[in-house]
Formats: structure tokens, sequence, C-alpha cells
């Protein structure tokens, strides 16, 4: 906003600008289209542009991956992670990780917008100074903050972020490190310290706690050697080889290379069980990423790395969805590997004059228009080249229902408790908007996501806290209230677009959640979905089914 022309009597007025930010969005969440292919000599590799027909064109972006070894399409795991807009503990440490090893030149490469160097170092600053803040009294972290119960292998987690941050030259108090620093020394003598009522194997999420604090402590030089050996004495209890093999480099930094040795060697022939949630945040995919990088880092097991990488590539492979960590820690694999020059390759790419070279993987942003050409790629390689296109975009229509474990409904109703006609709201009208979320089976990290349609806005009044009042009129929304007030509610955000909870299910129980939207600006808007998933096992989720539009007069 620029206003002119003001005058006053023997004064001189400069124009005066403002300007603000307004978030703008489709009604539905963006999705990715994956396409991989393996091109041997003087072969090609088309993608037509028909197979984005789905996606709105204008919103479309692509990275391109290529490599001469199975590849890791590290760009698609930096936009993941950037792209997730939501922050607990995890997410935090787990988004601006990327950002200590990377440039904004590197970042725009990839085809990733962001605004500079400084703006990157900045929003490191801002992920320490929130992790800081949710650090516990006794050294360890909250979920969702300080006030939030204590979390033990992302105690291990942080504290290994805020060290690598630290040692990248950014600001990290040091009281918060050595705060942390304590606790981990307490996780790794005694056991009892961490409670596993969530795992379905308590010592299996004990032994991999310890694991993770010997080795951050490790690379620190602060972990007694003696603990290390007793806690490889128990390592039958591991379920995880990730755990074993951080205990193995544990061990190594701490200068018993027998016993390390044996711990890699074990780690790695040692797969997750596919049932159950340890409650270490990890899966197939997370374990296999985290392994490859500490044996690339530490330069273990040289002979290993490529059959570890081949066997990654093809957990990775069709893939849909990953959580925060699984994204996180495959660019950690991703970066490692880049690190490490092989042979050179060449393959020439439609619409560029020069062809493509590297001695290792190479990432390429595409742009909308280059999408719009579609992607069409000859190999002038001798061995087989490795390509993988990632295309992300909003879709021209609403999701359909679907339900993996989870399950979610929602409903519209009046202050008096009768269903709602969205076909005919009023502008100021007060809507209650009751979602009720169910599983089959335990989830600990279920997050709904309730984005609202234009012309609708979040009342902030949070109906969990018994304090709220929907007035005397509400007597038919008590009971619901009441089962609000019993659902095991870990976090909840109201947001200018949306409505966001995380709360833990046991499998038997539906969650109930009630908030207030109102009708506000006329006009007739699309409805997006409501939607849950399992944070840390993504398969696990729903999307529900909504009327197409809501109208506001």
């Amino acid at each position: 906003m620029k206003i002119t022309g003001m005058h006053l009597p023997g004064e001189t007025l400069t124009a005066s600008e403002r300007s603000w930010k307004i978030g703008v969005r489709p009604a539905y969440p963006a999705q990715t289209l994956s396409f991989d292919n393996v091109l041997q000599t003087g072969q090609s590799w088309q993608v037509m542009a028909s197979a984005f027909t789905g996606l709105q064109q204008d919103t479309l972006s692509g990275q391109l991956s290529l490599s001469n070894r199975p590849p890791l399409n590290i760009a698609s795991f930096i936009q993941s992670l950037y792209a997730y807009p939501y922050g607990c503990l995890e997410q935090t440490a787990s988004g601006v990780w990327p950002s200590i090893f990377t440039s904004h030149a590197q970042l725009t490469a990839m085809g990733i917008k962001t605004s500079s160097d400084e703006a990157r170092r900045a929003s490191i600053d801002t992920g320490i100074a929130r992790l800081a803040g949710m650090q516990r009294g006794n050294g360890s972290f909250g979920l969702w903050s300080k006030e939030s119960q204590e979390e033990f292998w992302l105690t291990a987690y942080v504290t290994d972020f805020l060290l690598r941050a630290s040692e990248a030259g950014y600001s990290v108090p040091e009281a918060v490190i050595g705060r942390a620093d304590e606790r981990l020394l307490r996780y790794l003598q005694d056991p009892a310290q961490i409670e596993t009522s969530w795992s379905s194997d308590a010592e299996a999420l004990r032994f991999s706690v310890q694991a993770y604090a010997g080795l951050v402590l490790a690379r620190q030089q602060q972990a007694p050697l003696g603990a290390l050996r007793a806690l490889y004495e128990k390592r039958e209890q591991a379920k995880s080889g990730l755990a074993l093999v951080q205990l193995g480099v544990a061990l190594k930094l701490m200068g018993d290379q027998p016993r390390a040795q044996l711990a890699l060697v074990q780690g790695i022939g040692l797969d997750r069980p596919q049932q159950g949630w340890l409650g270490d945040y990890g899966s197939p995919v997370r374990d296999r990423a985290l392994i490859l990088s500490l044996l690339t880092e530490n330069q273990l097991l040289p002979d290993m790395q490529g059959p570890l990488l081949i066997e990654l590539a093809k957990a990775v492979h069709g893939q849909r969805w990953f959580s925060t960590q699984e994204n996180n820690a495959l660019f950690l694999a991703a970066r490692t590997l880049q690190q490490h020059k092989g042979e050179s390759w060449q393959a020439r790419l439609q619409g560029e004059a020069a062809p493509l070279r590297s001695e290792g993987p190479l990432n390429l942003g595409l742009s909308e228009q280059q999408l719009r050409q579609g992607l069409s790629l000859t190999s002038d390689n001798a061995s087989p080249l490795y390509g993988t296109l990632n295309v992300v975009g909003y879709p021209r229509t609403a999701p359909s229902p679907m339900n993996n474990v989870l399950n979610i409904q929602r409903e519209y109703f009046t202050l008096d408790g009768k269903p709602a006609d969205l076909a005919h709201l009023k502008s100021g009208e007060l809507l209650v908007v009751r979602l009720k979320v169910s599983a089959s089976e335990r989830v600990s990290d279920a997050l709904v996501v309730d984005l609202l349609p234009a012309g609708l806005e979040l009342e902030n009044q949070n109906l969990s806290d018994s304090s709220a009042s929907l007035g005397e009129s509400a007597d038919a929304l008590k009971e619901s209230m009441l089962d609000m007030q019993q659902a095991n509610i870990k976090h909840i955000e109201f947001r200018d677009d949306r409505f966001v909870a995380a709360l833990a299910l046991d499998g038997y129980t539906p969650g109930t959640l009630l908030y207030l939207a109102r009708a506000v600006t006329p006009g007739s808007y699309r409805l997006p979905p409501p939607q849950v998933e399992s944070m840390y096992v993504p398969a696990w989720r729903a999307v529900g089914s909504t009327p197409e539009k809501v109208n506001v007069r």
C-alpha cells in the first residue's frame, strides 16, 4: 500500500509505504509424481508432458537425479523437508538439518527456491533457538514444548544436530549441549531412566536410546568405554541394525576396534521387525539410510557400502510417502555419497545445449516450462545410468477418500447441535466442526490436518479445555466435548488456514476433536477433505470424504 498526496500546513510529508505477505494456496494439498529408469549406452528415456495432466501446469516443479550408481534424489528429500509445515521436536531438527550442509547456489541448481544464504543461516538460528526452548529441566527435550513428556531417542537426535550445527560455525548455547550431554550420560549408565510405555519392545527401545547416546557422547570423547562395552554385552536386545552400528561407531571412536568391528557387521545384518512400534522413530528405510551415512562418513566397511546403497535404492523405489525422519536420513546418506567421486559419465537432455557430465550424482531442477515440454534424456555412458524424476504440483481435483490403519470423519453443526447446511451458510454464522479419528492399531503420533475452505475462519478457542464453553444452547454437543477431554491430545494449533492436532490412539477408542469456525466472506468455495497420518509410519493415513463446496451468503 502506498499513500501519497498528504499535505499539512508547514510540514513536508513523504509518501507512506507498507507491505504485507498473504498466504495463498490451492484447496487441495500438493502431490508428488515419481518416475525412474535405468539407461544403457545410447538408450533414451522419455516422460511425456501428458503424465502430469492431473496437476495444474502453473504449479509444476521438478527435480531430476542422475547417477552411474543406484540414485538417491537428494533434491527431493530437501524439498520435502523444507515444505513440511509442522514443527514438533523431530520435525524442527530434521527440517533445518540440510541447511547446515547446503548453500543458496547449490539449492538453486537443484530447483529449490530459497531467498539467500543470509535467510538460510537465519532459519538455522531460528531452529536452534526453537530446539533450545524445548529443552526440559533435566536436560532432555519434549516433543512439542519443554512442558511435553521426555523424548528419549529424540534427545540424542537433537543433541546430535546441535553438535553438528556448532561444528559448522553456528551459535549454540554451551549450556544447552552441556545439559543434554549430562542427560545422555544418565541414559547410557542407567537404562531405568528410559521410559518405554508406548514401545512394543521395552528392551529394544532402551538399547537404541543407549546406543545413540553413546555415539553422540563418543563424538565428543565423553562416552565411558566401560559403559559402551557393557552395552555391547547386551546386544541381543537390539531389534534395529542402526542401534548396533551406532554402538559400533561409538566403540571405534573410543578406541575398542575389535568390538566395534563385530557390532558393525552384526548391525548390517539385522533388519527391523515389520510389526510394532519400537519408539525410536525408525523404519527400515530410515535405518538403512543412516547406517549407510555413518559407514560412509566414518570410512568404515567400504566393501559393504555398495551393496547397502543398492538395497536402499530398492527400498526407496516405489515408496510414495516418507516421514521427516526418513527424508533427513536419506538426505544424509545421499550427501555423504556425493562427496565420493567415481567414474565420469555423460548424457544429453533435450533443450540443453551442453551435455550433462559428472563423476558422481547430479541433481538438476526443472522448471514449469521444461516440464511442459516433457523429459527426453539420452545416455552416452558406457555403463548403466540411473535416472529419477520427481514432479511436484497441485492436483486439479480433490483427493479420493482412502484409509489405511487410520480413519477420519468430519461433521459440521450449528451451535444448538443440529447439522449445519453448508450450501446455505450466512456470513457471521458460527459452526462447530467435529472430527472423529480412529485406528485399527496403536498409533502414538497421529497428526490431524483439517484445511479450511476460503470464506471460513477459525475461532481460536481450545475446546479441550474444560473452561471453554459453547453456551447453554450446546447441550447436544456436550457429549462430544466430554469425549474430546478424554482424548490423548498431545498438541493443538489454530492456524490462519487450518486446524492441526496431534494425538495418540490406542487402537480401540476413537479420538474426538472439536473446533469453532465462522463463516466470514460471501462466496462459493471448494471444501478440502480432512486428513490424518502417522507422522513416522507415513503409509498409515486417511483422507476423509467431504462435500465439494461450501456457500456463504
